[in-house]
């Protein structure tokens, strides 16, 4: 088959990004070349079905690629293609979308073989291995982590924990880990090609090593990639993409008090303030807990930003259980939220609970805990003026005639002092904050 160009979009995750830089390799690897939208044979759309908002844009992105650019071969890989491939399969025919490939979660790694059988297509293709067929993490080993200045590792796949509202145990299958010798063989690569931030990444990161055989810890890997990284006598950062409150333990506060690479940056997703939605979600801890972890990671790291995610609108969440999360963010460290609204995931325990919130009362929630997050941020960025701090430099922005980076703790900075060559992209500098200017910091650089 003569080898194609290839145009490639992702929706969702730190985990889809790295999946598909991956096959982005995989195609060069064999011939087929990155190229514009505008200018591609072949469309690949890496999908999320985390919310519904997220399945819509998958149908809009693929019926605007058909009507738009006639592309030889349409393929929709991912999440929203693993669950709900016999869906995607009508709604394809239905809009004479009969050009589209729909691979799951394990076949999308199969591109090229895939390819060389499945072209010139006269109906939608499905390809899609069930999960219950998902044994061990497909071992990613990337050369470059294409587009980006900050290096994602997949260090694990899949979850187990059946949170009453969320679809991923369904489309990413049970715990998986790659061992700690492909971890490093990977961060190896990265660091060989200059990378000087490793952002480890899974669906459940902190489920790693638990599939294993023997069974081994996170903070078995944390100390392994500290080791290794210590070999080297250079500034390297280590960032955790998420973590689960009950996984912060005794043993992860040592190493996290210890470690010369983690920065301060914690993304513990909290979901809801009250102990009644907690239980209905089936997260497993309580108000009181979270508040304590967050108050021991607050002890030794007052400077880091601490995230979380929030679920608003989930079914029974009364006026009073809003609240609750309200003075939970309000009374703890946290400085920066992702909020979502509630979305009903079909075969989910939450799609069938009863006392549905009202969209419009859930988008006056919404605006409100935005408005508490906000202000708490502008507060935390302005505790910063006149800190010194690391910054990895990302992307020169010609408009602002400026360096974009991101420091160590996770605030979005500008540097002005400091020509645009690209050399610097990538190098972790020394910023003193000046000045805040809307959601950046403008920053001096005190070292090139």
């Amino acid at each position: 088959m003569k080898k194609k160009t290839f145009y490639i979009k992702t929706l969702g995750c730190k985990v889809n990004q790295v999946e598909s830089a991956f096959l982005i390799e995989e195609l060069e690897k064999y011939g087929f070349k990155l190229t514009s939208e505008q200018e591609a044979q072949i469309y690949i759309l890496n999908s999320c079905t985390v919310t519904h908002k997220a399945e819509a844009e998958t149908k809009k992105i693929i019926k605007r690629w058909k009507n738009k650019f006639s592309p030889e071969l349409i393929i929709l890989a991912g999440c929203y293609s693993q669950v709900y491939y016999k869906e995607i399969y009508e709604w394809a025919k239905k809009n004479n979308i009969n050009n589209l490939l729909i691979l799951g979660q394990e076949d999308k790694f199969r591109i090229t073989e895939i390819l060389n059988t499945s072209f010139n297509l006269k109906e939608p293709v499905i390809k899609v291995t069930p999960i219950q067929e998902f044994t061990s993490c497909y071992p990613i080993i990337l050369k470059r982590f294409y587009g980006h200045a900050r290096a994602f590792v997949k260090v694990q796949d899949g979850c187990d924990q059946f949170c009453s509202y969320c679809i991923v145990p369904y489309t990413r299958g049970s715990p998986r880990s790659l061992p700690i010798s492909l971890v490093l063989k990977q961060i190896d690569f990265y660091i060989r090609q200059g990378y000087k931030e490793i952002v480890l990444t899974g669906i459940h990161l902190g489920k790693w090593g638990k599939d294993l055989k023997p069974a081994q810890k996170f903070s078995e890997l944390l100390l392994a990639i500290e080791d290794y990284l210590k070999t080297y006598d250079e500034t390297f950062n280590l960032r955790l993409s998420s973590l689960e409150v009950k996984e912060i333990d005794e043993e992860f506060l040592a190493y996290a008090k210890e470690s010369k690479f983690l920065v301060p940056h914690f993304h513990i997703p909290l979901q809801s303030g009250s102990n009644k939605i907690l239980k209905l979600m089936n997260r497993h801890y309580t108000q009181e807990e979270y508040l304590e972890t967050l108050e021991k990671l607050y002890k030794l790291f007052p400077h880091a930003t601490f995230g979380a995610d929030i679920i608003v609108g989930f079914p029974e969440e009364t006026e009073e259980d809003f609240l609750e999360t309200c003075k939970v963010v309000k009374n703890s460290p946290l400085n920066w939220l992702h909020i979502f609204p509630f979305s009903p995931r079909p075969g989910t325990k939450a799609e069938k609970m009863p006392d549905k919130i009202p969209a419009n009362i859930i988008h006056e929630r919404i605006n409100i805990l935005r408005k508490i997050i906000e202000e708490k941020r502008k507060e935390f960025l302005k505790s910063e003026i006149g800190k010194i701090r690391k910054v990895i430099l990302e992307k020169y922005d010609e408009n602002k005639q400026a360096w974009k980076g991101l420091s160590e703790n996770y605030i979005n900075v500008l540097l002005k002092n400091i020509t645009s060559e690209t050399k610097f992209k990538g190098k972790i500098v020394k910023v003193k904050f000046i000045k805040q200017e809307n959601s950046y910091l403008i920053g001096e650089v005190l070292d090139n």
